[in-house]
Parts: C-alpha cells; sequence; structure tokens
C-alpha cells in the first residue's frame, strides 16, 4: 500500500511506530523516500509551520519531481502525538492528506476529516511474515508460530483485530475502503483505479514497480511476497489449529480451509 501510494500517486506514508525517539529520523526518512520513490522530503521555513502549533516541529514537505504541487507529512514515531485528540483534530481538519500506517485498533470514535484502508491477508500467510518479521527485524524470539496462532503479545488476536476493524467500519461508513491483500496481489492498477476516487486524487503513474526492486533493497522485510503456498511453514498440527482458531473470521473473508497435505508432518517453529 505504502508503495503504492508513493510511486502510483506521489504521496509518501508516515509509520506512526517507526522512529521513535531516533534523532536521526527526518535524514532516514529522507534517504529512505529518495531511494525508493524519487520523493524529496525537505524542513519547512519556520514561517510555514507556525499554523501547525503543537506539532510544527513534526511536519515537513516533500515532493516528487514530476509533481507540480508540494504537500505536507507527519515525521514517524508520532504515535503519541496521535493519542491526542487536539492533534487528530489539526490533521483532520487540514486541507492536505496525511497517510499514517498503524497496526494498532481502531479508535473509539473517527473525526470527520478521517479516513481508513483497511488490507486483509490471510492470517496464514499473515502469521507467518509476522512471525518472521519479528525474529529477522526485531530479534525477538519469545513467540513460536503456534501461540502467535492463538495471540500474539503485542497485537493480539487476528481474528479479533478484524472484527474490531468490522465494528469500525460502520462507524467510517463511506470513509472505510477495505481490500483483501489476495486480491490487490498482481492487480494492483486495478486497485488504484478503485482508490482513485476514495482518495479524490489522481493517478500520477501507471509504471509499476517489481517485488524484486523492494526485495533487493530491503530482502529481510520485503520477504516473498505470495499470496499460496503458506501451509509448507507450518506443521499438520498448527494448520488445524489455524483453522479451529480463525475459521469463523475467515470464512467471513472468503479464505478457505487451509491444505494440510502441504503441511509438515511435525513442528519446526
Amino acid at each position: 500500500m505504502q508503495n503504492l501510494l508513493a510511486n502510483q500517486f506521489k504521496r509518501i506514508t508516515t509509520n506512526i511506530h517507526e522512529g521513535i525517539n531516533n534523532p536521526n529520523i527526518f535524514e532516514n526518512w529522507k534517504d529512505a523516500n529518495k531511494k525508493y520513490y524519487n520523493i524529496d522530503i525537505y524542513s519547512l521555513e519556520k514561517r510555514d509551520r507556525a499554523k501547525y502549533g503543537a506539532i510544527s516541529n513534526w511536519i515537513v514537505g516533500y515532493k516528487a519531481p514530476e509533481d507540480e504541487l508540494s504537500h505536507k507529512a507527519i515525521l514517524p514515531g508520532c504515535l503519541e502525538l496521535l493519542n491526542r485528540m487536539e492533534i487528530r483534530n489539526i490533521l483532520a481538519s487540514d486541507l492536505e492528506l496525511y497517510f499514517l500506517k498503524t497496526h494498532l485498533y481502531p479508535h473509539s470514535r473517527y473525526l470527520d476529516g478521517e479516513y481508513v484502508i483497511q488490507i486483509v491477508r490471510n492470517p496464514g500467510a499473515c502469521l507467518w511474515s509476522y512471525y518472521n518479521f519479528k525474529r529477522d527485524l526485531m530479534k525477538k524470539y519469545d513467540e513460536d508460530l503456534s501461540s502467535l496462532i492463538h495471540r500474539d503479545f503485542d497485537y493480539g488476536s487476528w481474528s479479533q483485530y478484524h472484527l474490531d476493524w468490522a465494528s469500525a467500519s460502520d462507524k467510517l461508513g463511506p470513509r472505510y475502503l477495505l481490500v483483501r491483500y489476495e486480491d490487490l496481489f498482481d492487480r494492483e492498477l486495478e486497485f488504484c483505479k478503485r482508490l482513485q476516487p476514495f482518495l479524490d486524487l489522481h493517478i500520477a503513474s501507471t509504471e509499476l514497480r517489481s517485488f524484486d526492486f523492494y526485495h533487493r533493497l530491503r530482502p529481510t522485510l520485503t520477504r516473498d511476497g505470495k499470496v499460496s503456498g503458506w501451509e509448507k511453514n507450518y506443521s499438520k498440527d498448527q494448520l488445524r489449529l489455524l483453522w479451529k482458531t480463525h475459521c469463523d473470521v475467515m470464512t467471513r473473508f472468503g479464505y478457505q480451509e487451509p491444505n494440510y497435505a502441504l503441511g509438515m508432518e511435525e513442528v519446526q517453529h
């Protein structure tokens, strides 16, 4: 989603979790967006930041070379700021579009200017990806794959997470857009056409970058990018546990029972 927003719409996304307390976050983020998307991030002049009050030091400008207009973004690591309703009010009422990435559960209420794009992915593929993410990037080895199927220490249950977001979608109404990762895969431009009226933005580029491009830049983060065959990473017992635990919500999203024949005979993870 971040790649599509940047490449096809020339808008960058802020990870609200990444870079908390990192004094070099501006330079790191600037370098990453230049390398990935050829988008230049720059510091705003003091007079341009004045209208943002409490978040003035968090606001930066950015612009793609082919874009006639420049835009504003909020720096990564802004999680604590966004727990404050007055900050959300500033962002929601601004004419600028701010794109924020989070894996958190929904807010109890949403402001008129707040929109949500949610991606749901088959929990088998999702939990296997997250298992590797925790080990390779977070260096956390406190959970095996079976425990993640039940409940992650950080984000809870896959099923409960999506049930809570389903409730939030009722509050958001037309300001909520749901897409399955599997429906997005290899059909990115079709999705962009669907996304265009939701964002009220035009598609600036139809030239897609391949998965291999991102994999070469960050192989441990952009690891596999497939929608099938994930069962081979689970034991047959873990596949049964996955279906028993999440079958109701999986069925709700159109996901079928795992192919147990692909599973390993014994637990390896």
